[in-house]
């Protein structure tokens, strides 16, 4: 946002808030629904590195478990050389046929050492068949949903359904048919007799120590047992109970006739308050079939974590032991094809009975990533055109999952040693950023070839280091996790089953302090894992049971999704307001389409901004129940509160055909979609989409801060309109007693307000509300695959009025819009914003409430307050773009009840040529009444409107009309035939001889194509002279632009007032320059800062530019000081040159702050790094002027 500082006058009050305007204004297309100048994200490549060692056929997680679990009474699990020839691994929990995980074989981990516990009543069988200690075996409180069917993705269905529910007479030991292995069942509803073909049952009592425990071997007997048997621990919830204890667990026989408990809130698959034994048996039998084993549970968890994933990602496959297979190339994307084929792999792949060689694992992949080919990782298209099309900002990432310690080949050559514990190389980002990784805790420790260290190696060493500096870029994580600039991987490890001796939630800070170190390396230490995502910048999660895993994977993927967004977070990062020495910029993640907001603080004598910022509203939003959500009723006037009862019966129905779209995967109603709109977070995943933080992207709405008095200068109205003696009164009251807050609006469907105090409480949330004419569209924003599209998207404007009665009819009224996301206006009373609820929603306004208006368009302007000399408080804005009568025109709208009072049509505009009025600029008379409105449109004309007092009081009326008739504008922008769209609001500044000059820029960045149009745009200033007449180009000087390497100079031709209306200036330097952000007027100078929009194909690279200009308003010429620093010292002085313009990177927002010196420095927000550097003038404020006119442009009036 732009903020305008502006000059103020015992007669004329110049009010100034500036907009920043980027949203899409039609010419005969439909409004984008996407961001200016953001290009297509660069998908991370993610490789799936999954565990296919031995251990990974086992039923029994974790391997820990032993019999007992009492020291006393334990013996080994490896004994029994009697009958097994070797040590006896008891791993089965059912017999099992040959070929199940692969072809010649049993299928499991050895054919001749391997035991299955038994189903007799004692303590070895009721741990070894009970969720508590078996954390993979069958639990009655979950729900086991099947694999995710392959066949069943298509284009319409892109995350696919489940496969079919297993059948109980005839459970699978492998859901897949695999050519060569077994396609055996086991019918899990009556007693089997079974014996082993070469392994042994273990029947152990457990009730001493022995060394010989009791087995029955196939030669010997065949053992009699019912299959869908668990143990249940401690259902009377006893104190005293251990699970060592056989009295504390109870045998369940899943059979008819059963008694029946109650379930648990996961179970929806059991329609009444218990389960009955057709749904209970079925349960058993999906577990049984899909998560019986360590590999099936990994199936399981995998494909349902991937398939929900978007297209774009780009997915590669690797195993820890296949070989010559260990590493498949990632995926262009992630589209119905190709995840198929990872899902087909995934199911597939088999198993071989081999160990666990994580080191090798992780370094085989790493060095793929170091591919520097047309077939590597980098390339857009795998294989396909040159090197120079891989993308150097491309980010990624392996997951590693395992279930076990690593063993085996360490790192190949010149990638072992204790990379944590050494220094890495100084590195340099493209944009001059330096980074040089100091051996320190948390990472260092003194071991050497560890999995943590080789993690270190690729991401502490450049992967691409044949790359230059200007490719260094790589975007940093957001949060400050991962500060690498250069080409890196990123380990997430998922451990399955297993735990080390720390603990990640609790000993990262010990470890960081050095109070506690990480163990002895050794094969054996499951910290490792952990350690190893530590040093590459990922994360860490222990799984202990097949839903931790699922919901591991899940979250990993989401948190992936995140960060690969970050590079698109600060691609139009926005600076707004200043207040009470305060910063805010906005920005957004093109990843999941979130937002955040940023307080900053400015010191008061050198402008530096201060670090750390205030704070950010990451995390801030409070859980749904405490939130304070209101829309407005359904005829338009006044609030009730956000939820699915509330809505209309229209919109109601509007959700619950969106819930019915999920079926038959999901059971979803209107209520969920509401309830996920409101920030519940349960169904996020599966089946909603995921969100890192609830604030949704920040894009063209700029944050409006109030707390003081926003002083409207209405101690000068006169005396028969109502507040003119309370007025003072109440901007003391406010100044004391009303709590900091700042207002935007989000593409999540709701403008919000948050705490804009200096303390632990900033930036979280005290208010939503939710536009009415949104709400159609809210489901929208659950749908895994969204895509995006503007919800609240305008900026809102804030101002007093004495709408109230009584004594004390002051109140702070906040007018909003939409924007691009839908054709509405409303209006909150936010006089004090800590006890806001729905009874001080005043109105809204949209294109079918109170009655249909073909007039109102997507109202992409801000709207402006004001009172006429009637004494009536008004709301006026443009009517915007797309409306159905395409016209321009301007609405006057009661700003305590939303009645529309009048309508000025410009009768400009139509089907053929569509058109749409901009934010309209009001002047105002001495006494702070309206005297006019100046307002551009997207056909080039700049309008001017009459308001024009006539009768006496108390009986005042205002005439409000064309000043000079229909049709007739002010003046026509007109470039070579071309008419150049107005986007921006116009600013005024006063001339010596009276009357105003009226300065504005043309352009738009609206549509898909403005990017690359090449039209000339114009800088105007039109002085509307008294008498008022129109003004014609012929009228202008024109003032031209030169260049001296990024610094531009204007020349200073005269204007000859006695025959010339003004001047204009082409920006022609840059091919497509064009004004998108308002112009600021701050005392005798005008800032304009243009847009160039980059043409780069490259999607790494944002090469949009903006040059900053600050010219006389009154001529058009250059100034007659020093105003820009151009030498780069952070100052402007002595020493700097004097010049008009600088060229930079895009900027899309500008802020002046009154230093406390009485010196101001002007900001800009890059679009390209976020940053927020000092763009220009030192400058002393003149004499005379009151210091609180730097903080006018908070008053919502113009």
């Amino acid at each position: 946002m732009t903020i305008q500082k502006s000059p103020i006058s015992a007669f004329v009050i110049h009010l100034l808030v500036v907009a920043q305007v980027l949203l899409p204004i039609p010419t005969f297309a439909a409004i984008s629904n996407l961001p200016p100048l953001v290009k297509a994200n660069v998908p991370p490549n993610v490789f799936y590195t999954l565990d296919d060692s031995g251990s990974m056929m086992f039923e029994v997680m974790p391997d820990t478990l032993t019999p007992t679990g009492n020291a006393s009474l334990d013996g080994t699990r490896t004994d029994n050389t009697k009958y097994c020839g070797s040590s006896c691994w008891v791993v089965r929990v059912f017999p099992s046929p040959d070929d199940v995980y692969n072809i010649n074989g049993d299928g499991n981990y050895s054919a001749t050492n391997e035991t299955v516990v038994g189903f007799s009543d004692n303590i070895t069988v009721a741990r070894w068949r009970s969720s508590e200690t078996n954390k993979v075996y069958y639990n009655p409180a979950v729900r086991y949903d099947p694999w995710i069917d392959i066949n069943s993705i298509s284009l319409t269905n892109p995350y696919g359904n489940p496969m079919p529910n297993a059948d109980p007479a005839a459970a699978r030991y492998n859901p897949v048919t695999i050519s060569g292995m077994s396609t055996a069942t086991l019918n899990l509803t009556t007693e089997q007799s079974r014996s082993l073909h070469s392994n042994a049952w273990l029947n152990d009592a457990a009730n001493g120590t022995t060394t010989s425990p009791t087995w029955t071997v196939n030669s010997v007997s065949k053992t009699t047992f019912y299959p869908a048997t668990y143990f249940q621990y401690n259902p009377d919830n006893l104190p005293t109970c251990t699970t060592s204890q056989l009295s504390c667990f109870k045998r369940v026989e899943i059979k008819l006739g059963m008694a029946l408990t109650t379930k648990s809130a996961t179970r929806s698959d059991c329609a009444a308050s218990t389960c009955t034994y057709n749904e209970e048996i079925q349960n058993f039998a999906n577990w049984f079939q899909y998560y019986r084993s360590r590999m099936l549970t990994a199936r399981a968890g995998s494909g349902r974590a991937f398939a929900n994933q978007a297209s774009t990602l780009r997915v590669g496959f690797g195993t820890i032991n296949t070989t010559g297979t260990k590493v498949s190339n990632v995926s262009d994307d992630f589209g119905v094809t190709n995840k198929k084929n990872f899902l087909k792999t995934l199911y597939e792949r088999k198993v071989p009975a081999a160990g666990t060689p994580l080191r090798k694992a992780v370094d085989d992949i790493g060095q793929y990533f170091k591919d520097t080919t047309v077939n590597g990782p980098w390339q857009t298209k795998y294989g396909v055109g040159a090197t120079s099309d891989q993308l150097s900002c491309r980010q990624n990432y392996n997951i590693l999952m395992t279930d076990g310690y690593w063993n085996g080949a360490a790192a190949g050559s010149g990638r072992t040693g204790d990379w944590d514990g050494q220094d890495g190389s100084t590195k340099t980002s493209a944009d001059g950023a330096t980074y040089k990784y100091v051996a320190s805790k948390p990472y260092r420790d003194s071991e050497s070839d560890t999995l943590a260290d080789i993690a270190m190696y690729y991401w502490v060493n450049d992967l691409r280091p044949d790359w230059p500096q200007a490719k260094k870029n790589v975007p940093p994580s957001r949060d400050g996790t991962d500060p690498a600039f250069w080409q890196h991987l990123v380990q997430y490890t998922v451990g399955l089953g297993v735990k080390g001796t720390l603990d990640p939630a609790t000993d990262l800070a010990a470890l960081t302090a050095g109070t506690k170190n990480w163990p002895t390396a050794a094969s054996n230490q499951v910290d490792d894992l952990w350690h190893a995502a530590l040093n590459s910048r990922g994360r860490y999660f222990n799984a202990g049971n097949p839903q931790a895993f699922s919901d591991a994977l899940n979250d990993a993927l989401n948190e992936i999704a995140a960060r690969s967004g970050d590079a698109a977070a600060v691609a139009t990062s926005k600076n707004t307001l200043d207040a009470d020495l305060r910063l805010y910029t906005s920005t957004y993640q093109t990843s999941d389409w979130s937002g955040r907001l940023e307080q900053k603080s400015v010191n008061p004598t050198t402008g530096v901004i201060i670090s750390p910022n205030d704070w950010d509203t990451d995390n801030k939003i409070p859980v749904p129940a405490s939130r304070k959500i209101v829309t407005v009723n359904s005829n338009g006037k006044g609030g009730t509160d956000f939820n699915f009862a509330n809505l209309t019966s229209a919109d109601q129905s509007i959700m619950n055909t969106a819930a019915a779209a999920y079926a038959p995967a999901y059971t979803v109603s209107g209520t969920d979609i509401i309830d996920y709109i409101r920030g519940e977070k349960s169904k996020e995943s599966k089946p909603f989409r995921a969100r890192q933080v609830l604030l949704g992207d920040l894009v063209n709405s700029d944050p409006q801060y109030v707390k003081d008095g926003r002083d409207g200068g209405y101690i000068f109205l006169p005396s028969d309109i109502n507040g003119k003696t309370s007025y003072d009164q109440f901007l003391t009251d406010n100044r004391n007693n009303r709590a900091p807050t700042v207002y935007v609006g989000s593409n999540d469907g709701m403008l919000h307000a948050f705490d804009a105090t200096k303390s632990l409480s900033g930036g979280t949330e005290r208010f939503a509300y939710v536009p009415k004419a949104v709400i159609p569209n809210l489901h929208e924003l659950a749908k895994p695959n969204y895509v995006h599209r503007f919800y609240v998207d305008g900026t809102p404007m804030i101002g007093d009025a004495a709408i109230g009665s009584g004594s004390s009819p002051w109140r702070t009224v906040l007018v909003g819009t939409t924007g691009a996301g839908a054709k509405s206006v409303f209006a909150l009373d936010v006089t004090d914003p800590t006890s806001f609820d729905k009874t001080k929603v005043l109105w809204e306004i949209n294109s079918t409430v109170p009655s249909v208006d073909n007039d109102l368009g997507y109202t992409i302007g801000v709207a402006q307050i004001g009172v006429l000399r009637d004494g009536r408080w008004v709301a006026i804005f443009g009517n915007g773009f797309e409306s159905a009568n395409q016209k321009a025109v301007l609405y006057v709208v009661n700003l305590k009840t939303g009645d529309i009072i009048k309508k000025i049509d410009t009768g400009v505009g139509g089907a053929g040529t569509p058109n749409g009025l901009s934010t309209p600029k009001l002047l105002l008379n001495a006494d702070a009444t309206i005297k006019a409105v100046y307002a551009g449109d997207k056909l080039g004309n700049m309008w001017k409107f009459d308001f024009v007092t006539t009768g006496s009081a108390p009986s005042f009326s205002t005439d409000m009309n064309l000043a000079f008739g229909a049709a007739t504008p002010l003046f026509s922008a007109v470039d070579s035939g071309r008419k150049q769209p107005i986007t921006t609001q116009p600013q005024l500044y006063p001339h010596p001889e009276g009357g105003y000059m009226v300065v504005f820029g043309t352009g738009k960045i609206f549509e898909d194509t403005d990017s690359s149009t090449v039209d000339k745009e114009t800088l105007y200033g039109i002085w509307d002279k008294i008498p008022a007449s129109q003004v014609t180009q012929s009228q202008l000087v024109e003032q031209t632009l030169s260049t001296s390497g990024s610094f531009y100079k204007v020349t200073q031709n005269v204007v000859d007032w006695a025959t010339k209306r003004g001047w204009f200036t082409t920006l022609k330097i840059k091919n497509g320059e064009r004004i998108v952000n308002d112009p600021i007027i701050f005392e005798d100078q005008v800032i304009f800062t243009s847009l160039i929009p980059g043409n780069s194909t490259d999607l790494c690279v944002i090469d949009a530019l903006s040059t900053t200009m600050q010219f006389s308003p009154l001529n058009g010429g250059a100034l007659g000081y020093k105003s820009i620093d151009t030498n780069g010292d952070g100052v402007v002085n002595a020493s700097d040159t004097m010049v008009s313009g600088r060229q930079s990177s895009a900027t899309f927002g500008t802020t002046i702050i009154r230093l406390g010196n009485r010196k101001v420095k002007i900001f800009q927000a890059d679009a390209r790094t976020g940053t927020v550097p000092a763009a220009g003038s030192d400058r002393q404020l003149s004499d005379g002027i009151p210091t609180v006119r730097l903080w006018r442009q908070l008053i919502g009036k113009q």
